[in-house]
């Protein structure tokens, strides 16, 4: 049979069970039937078709031809193999094809014709019942949920729908609750105590951390040594690539989701995706409204300054941040062909936040200085700000698939393009101590607004040469621009040498190539070497001048290697060293920092790279599917690191009071080694336990600062515990426990820690010399309850922090360039404790291939359809 209807052949239906009658979810099932054998012009049996069938137990095989008989198998665990045969009728498609043929002939139509033609090649088997094979089921435990966290040699893959705490949260809280990652109050996120790079779908992003919802997010990527793929920038402090949900099957699915805080926040989401052919259309709305509550206090004795003050100051922090952030995403797939596909996506991000932070300091001295004006005093400050900011990002990623297995080339280019707007007045009340007189009333206002413009474009190619060998090779443009405009005004009055504009401009070419072998059944390695030249410039203008950045260009090798040995096949071991960059980031070349009238932040145009050579050691050892081990032994050293120094503080006559000045400076060295244990495990049908505990030392060699005793390993540790129960019910309750150990403040150097202010990229902690953070330690919980058909609705109630125990605290020694002690400084804060949300979501859909019409819609409805009186089908 040939013509245009010759493969428009439908079946479809459900597989049920026998006994219960419910729907058997990812069935294999596959159809063969009859093909037309060109050589020797016959018809034969082949497998034609295999798939598994839907969550719903339905399947559906189109393009089918419409004569001869079919076979459909069907397989499941735990059920007994199933066979059937299926045809269409081939009297009415020959009927009702010899109607058509008269219609177009010029005969009077028949009307029914076309329906019944429809209706002989869309055949519905209904629902096919597979009884259960009581051998199977008595031998195999059937467990359809994976573990949280999957451990891998060179990454550990989170996943997000297994934590129930970031429910309706951000990113930052994700991070939270992830083995061997800190978030700080702030924000600021450690991987084994330096700031990695933060990645969205496998790209630097100018996201932060808060303005990407945790509902959007499907895995979360821990790369504690990445190789020469990745930035040699992003490697210092490893790579955190949170991997965005995107959605492929066929049919339509989504979800619809909102929640309430106990601060009456609320939060709202729409996720959104239909494939019908070769087009897959996805798009993801999010809502947050935000407030945060943090209470702080500070202590600082200065010891030495211009003039000598000997004073104490204690202060008391109280701080309030509400608004919102908006986050929308849409785009589609277009699968050109089974080696082609392309997807093309959009972003957008908004956000509008007030910041309401009241001050109270006591200022006294330590000793009796008659000729320190204002020794003793009160100062009040009421500082009121608002930032509004708005992310826009487009990406179009192509990939080809060759006829040889694994050989692929991917090619990407992402833009994003950040805007941001901020205001900030700080009223500052000065009162004698003594008599409680005013003796001054400074109004400092700020204004500020920046863009920021960044586009990445990559190009992959994988060819596995042999079975044995393998090349990849890559090409990598990187582009940034800045612009940044800060006024400044006290008392009406611009001030001029602070009221400055900025304009950074970075460019970074890299290209890759790394070669893999197995040299025996065991043993195998990989060498690469990343090669990347960067050129920056910039300038910094302000009422009275133009300072020039320096522009700096820079060709560095990065060379790289693997050496892998199976031990069984459940066990690997795994040593690898990379070597790495730190360029100083935007603000620390060009932005002097007088947002805190008190504490003054100054850049450093002559700051040099930082170079790190990292080594590292894994075992791994998958016992089963729900049960793993890692344990990585660790080595990273930074020479020329970048970090805090302090300069002395001084007397403003305007603000009536003492100004406390940083700048950035380069130190001889850092370094962190340490041993870390990760276990994923199950011991029970009903727990998942995932457990981590990394015992390290650090450290900072500042001597050429003239900071002393930098040298001193300092010794910490911290661990992280979570625990999942699944309850009758439906329900299932989840704790997060984590402590951490005095430590050193990031002495492993980093870039773009995605602080909640400082921007995704090129922001991150900067190390102090002389400096620890406090022990802290905190746990939260969360209880989720799944119900409606197919538990698709869901109601969680979280509560982070349950104890009030997560206390940020800080204990910092300054000394200046002679390393002379300047000021002994302690904080501590305390945010949104135990605090409580509840979220609600849905899920919804149907997999189904033919979406808008449940009758087949191949048949093309023109006069030519036809039969061919050879009757073999094309």
């Amino acid at each position: 049979m040939r013509g245009a209807w010759a493969k428009v052949g439908h079946f479809y239906g459900k597989v049920v069970d026998s006994m219960t009658g419910k729907p058997i979810p990812f069935a294999a099932i596959q159809i063969s039937g009859p093909q037309w054998d060109s050589v020797t012009h016959s018809l034969k049996t082949v497998a034609l078709e295999g798939q598994l069938t839907s969550e719903n137990g339905e399947f559906s095989f189109e393009k089918l031809p419409v004569v001869g008989q079919f076979t459909i198998q069907i397989s499941a665990l735990g059920y007994k193999p199933y066979s059937q045969t299926a045809s269409f009728d081939l009297s009415k498609l020959m009927k009702n094809g010899k109607k058509l043929q008269s219609a177009a002939n010029g005969d009077s139509p028949d009307p029914n014709a076309m329906m019944s033609l429809i209706n002989a090649v869309d055949k519905d088997l209904g629902n096919i019942k597979v009884s259960p094979d009581e051998t199977q089921l008595k031998a195999v435990t059937i467990n359809g949920s994976g573990p949280p966290m999957e451990l891998k040699l060179d990454k550990r893959v989170f996943d997000v729908s297994k934590s129930l705490t970031t429910t309706g949260g951000t990113a930052e809280d994700v991070l939270k609750t992830i083995p061997a990652v800190n978030v700080d109050i702030d924000g600021n996120v450690t991987l084994r105590n330096a700031s990695p790079t933060i990645y969205v779908d496998g790209l630097p992003t100018t996201l932060t951390i808060d303005q990407i919802p945790s509902d959007e997010i499907d895995k979360i990527e821990v790369i504690t040594n990445p190789s020469a793929k990745f930035d040699a920038s992003a490697g210092t402090g490893g790579i955190i690539n949170i991997i965005l949900k995107h959605n492929q099957a066929l049919g339509y699915n989504g979800s619809v989701r909102g929640g309430v805080d106990e601060y009456g926040k609320a939060n709202a989401g729409f996720d959104f995706n239909i494939r019908q052919g070769k087009i897959n259309l996805f798009t993801n709305l999010h809502y947050h409204g935000v407030e945060h509550k943090m209470y702080g206090t500070e202590t600082r004795d200065t010891v030495a300054g211009q003039p000598q003050p000997y004073l104490q100051n204690s202060q008391k922090d109280t701080n309030t941040m509400s608004g919102y952030f908006a986050f929308a995403r849409a785009g589609f797939d277009w699968f050109i062909n089974n080696r082609n596909t392309m997807t093309v996506s959009g972003t957008y991000g908004t956000g509008n936040f007030t910041v309401l932070d009241l001050l109270h300091t006591n200022t006294d001295t330590l000793r009796d200085v008659t000729s320190l004006p204002n020794a003793n005093s009160y100062t009040y400050e009421n500082a009121n700000s608002t930032r509004v900011f708005n992310n826009t990002g487009e990406s179009v990623l192509f990939k080809h698939l060759y006829p040889k297995e694994d050989e692929n080339i991917t090619a990407s280019i992402t833009a994003n393009q950040g805007s941001s707007t901020g205001s900030g007045t700080f009223d500052i009340f000065n009162y004698d101590a003594a008599n409680n007189g005013l003796l001054s009333n400074v109004d400092e206002q700020q204004i500020t607004s920046g863009k920021n413009y960044y586009y990445v474009g990559k190009l992959d190619y994988s060819d596995p040469i042999t079975k044995t060998i393998k090349l990849e090779s890559g090409l990598m443009a990187t582009l940034n621009n800045v612009t940044n405009n800060n006024d400044i005004l006290i008392n009406g009055e611009t001030v001029e040498n602070e009221s400055t504009d900025y304009v950074f401009n970075e460019q970074i070419y890299a290209g890759y190539f790394t070669f893999s072998q197995d040299l025996t059944s065991r043993l195998s390695y990989q060498v690469a070497l990343r090669v990347e030249q960067s050129l920056y410039s910039g300038n910094e203008t302000t009422m009275l001048s133009t300072v020039p950045l320096t522009t700096q260009s820079l060709l560095k090798p990065f060379p790289g290697g693997f050496l892998t040995y199976h031990l069984t096949e459940k066990s690997d071991l795994q040593l690898s060293y990379t070597t790495h960059i730190t360029r100083p980031s935007f603000n620390q070349l060009v932005v002097n920092n007088y947002s805190n009238p008190e504490s003054i932040q100054l850049a450093n145009p002559n700051l040099a790279p930082a170079y790190q050579n990292s080594f590292e050691l894994n075992y791994i050892n998958t016992f089963d599917k729900r049960n793993s081990l890692l344990f990585s032994l660790y080595y990273k050293i930074t020479y020329d690191l970048i970090t805090i120094q302090s300069r002395p503080s001084v007397y403003n006559d305007t603000l009536k009071s003492y100004q406390y000045i940083n700048t950035y400076e380069n130190a001889n060295y850092g370094y962190s080694e340490g041993g870390e244990i990760t276990l994923q495990n199950s011991p029970f049908s009903w727990l998942d336990v995932t457990s981590n505990f990394n015992l390290f030392e650090s450290g900072i060699n500042a001597t050429n600062l003239n900071i002393p005793d930098t040298t001193k390993p300092y010794l910490s540790y911290f661990a992280k515990l979570n625990l999942t129960f699944k309850l009758p019910k439906n329900f299932s309750i989840q704790l997060n426990g984590s402590y951490q150990s005095e430590t050193e403040i990031s002495a492993g150097g980093g870039g773009g820690g995605g602080g909640r202010w400082g921007g995704g990229y090129g922001g991150g902690i900067t190390p102090s010399a002389s400096g620890y953070i406090a022990p802290t330690y905190s746990m939260d919980a969360a209880i989720k309850k799944e119900f409606l058909k197919n538990n698709k609705a869901s109601l969680t109630v979280n509560c982070r922090d349950v104890f009030a125990t997560a206390v940020n605290g800080t204990s910092v020694v300054a000394a200046d360039e002679a390393g002379t002690p300047l000021y002994y400084q302690t904080t501590s804060r305390k945010r949104d404790p135990r605090f409580v949300s509840v979220n609600f979501s849905y899920r919804f859909g149907q997999t189904d291939i033919s979406i808008f019409k449940r009758k087949n819609n191949n048949i093309d409805t023109g006069p030519d359809m036809g039969t061919d009186t050879g009757g073999n089908a094309q």
